[in-house]
Formats: C-alpha cells, sequence, structure tokens
C-alpha cells in the first residue's frame, strides 16, 4: 500500500513526463505519458546480426562489422532519438532513478523479440569508474539490471569493477574508443576468488547507451578470459 504522505505529495507534485513534460496522472513513476510511449523509436526488424544496429536495406551485417565484426552480440530497445535521449538525461543526470522501471519494460520488450538472447544465467551490468559513481550516486547500469532482472526472473551478478578511469569518447574514432577501453575493467576480487562458478555460464551485458561497441567488447573480454562460455548484450538505446 503506497503511504499517504507520498499520495499527496504526488497530487500536487505530479510525475511529469521524461519525454514531453506534461504532468503525470499515476503515483508510481511510469515514465511516459501515452504519446511519448508510443512515440519511442523501438528498433524493429532487420539488425546486424553480430551489434544490433538495424539495417534498412536488408542483408546480415552493417558496414562495419563486415569489416570488424563486434566480438560480443549486442541488441538494443530503442534508437537513441526522440524522446530517448532526454528521458536518459534526466535518468542519469537528474537523479530521477525511477525510470528505471519503465525502461526495464522496454528491455523486457525487446528481450522477449530476440530468440538469441533468451538462454542465459545471469545479468552483468557494466560498471562505472568509483569516482564516477560516487558523484553521480548509482551506476544507472546496474539499477537497469536490478529493474531488468525482478521482470524476467534472473539474478544480477555484479562481477565486473572499472578499473581505469577513462578520457570522455565523445570526440574519437571508433579505433579510438577500442583502444581507450582496453583493460579499463577487471573481475570483482570477490569474483575472482569464485571464478570457477562462472566457468561454463552464459552471461547478458547490461548497459544503458551503445555507441561503438567497444566498452561491451572490452567487458566481455574480461568474462570470457575468465571462462564465462557466452557473453551477449542487451542495451536500453543504441546510439546511431
Amino acid at each position: 500500500m503506497i503511504p499517504l504522505g507520498r499520495h499527496l505529495l504526488r497530487f500536487f507534485l505530479p510525475w511529469a513526463c521524461a519525454g514531453c513534460r506534461v504532468p503525470l496522472e499515476s503515483f508510481e513513476d511510469h515514465g511516459f505519458c501515452g504519446r511519448c510511449w508510443l512515440a519511442i523509436p523501438r528498433i524493429h526488424g532487420l539488425v546486424c546480426r553480430a551489434c544490433g544496429v538495424p539495417l534498412k536495406d536488408g542483408g546480415a551485417s552493417c558496414f562495419n562489422c563486415r569489416r570488424d565484426p563486434s566480438p560480443v552480440i549486442i541488441r538494443a530497445a530503442a534508437k537513441y532519438s526522440g524522446v530517448i535521449p532526454r528521458a536518459v538525461y534526466r535518468f542519469k543526470y537528474a537523479g530521477r532513478k525511477t525510470l528505471a522501471s519503465p525502461f526495464a519494460s522496454l528491455l523486457r520488450f525487446a528481450w522477449a523479440n530476440y530468440p538469441e538472447l533468451r538462454d542465459f544465467q545471469a545479468l552483468v551490468p557494466v560498471p562505472l569508474h568509483p569516482t564516477n559513481e560516487r558523484v553521480r550516486g548509482f551506476n544507472q547500469a546496474q539499477l537497469l539490471a536490478d529493474e531488468f532482472g525482478l521482470v524476467i526472473r534472473k539474478p544480477v551478478f555484479s562481477i565486473l569493477i572499472r578499473t581505469r578511469k577513462t578520457p570522455s569518447q565523445v570526440d574519437l574514432n571508433r579505433r579510438e574508443r577500442q583502444d581507450n577501453m582496453r583493460s579499463a575493467f577487471a573481475l570483482h576480487p570477490w569474483a575472482v576468488s569464485k571464478s570457477e562458478t562462472l566457468k561454463g555460464l552464459s552471461l547478458l551485458l547490461i548497459d544503458d547507451i551503445c555507441t561503438t561497441t567497444s566498452t561491451l567488447s572490452e567487458c566481455a573480454r574480461v568474462l570470457r578470459r575468465a571462462g564465462v562460455q557466452s557473453v551477449k548484450a542487451l542495451v536500453l538505446a543504441r546510439d546511431l
């Protein structure tokens, strides 16, 4: 039961749509009004079999993966466009952590559409550097994994750490981003001590945004070196 105080708070200060900012009528944070929810640019149809980029002209692989295939299969719920950038900004930088719930619903819809992602034992969130996590107060990938795990009834293994605070990747090309991420992740010390339990597992990486696949590829490399049999990834949005 929702406490009376929260009812009163949301009556006088209702949640606003994370897209268009119109007031929402619900006491819980549903994230989006009906119009913005329907306007989310979900990824449908043909995608690159490796990195998950939508393929307008058909085929099996995108241009980048034909030259340098992504080492990890990636799928995304939506394009990083329309209402998504505004919503993700409010989630990550404005502290609206309750958006993890509607975002988890988007992940659930995407996961249901990609049978190649179904067979795994646990979710693994992509970690933030400890300094960044202290400043932000949370790791958005951890929140997404926790909410998504509740929806699909899968455990969350927070077994990766970020060992190096990498420079911003905004102005870097694909190859530079790959170099920037190299050796930026490692197994958490407690996971190293129990590495035998990881051998043979299939894991699904979770993150908020994927641009060039460099972060997810490096995380997958660390997990495979630890003996994990299969690593794939599902992200909220793909920045094309």
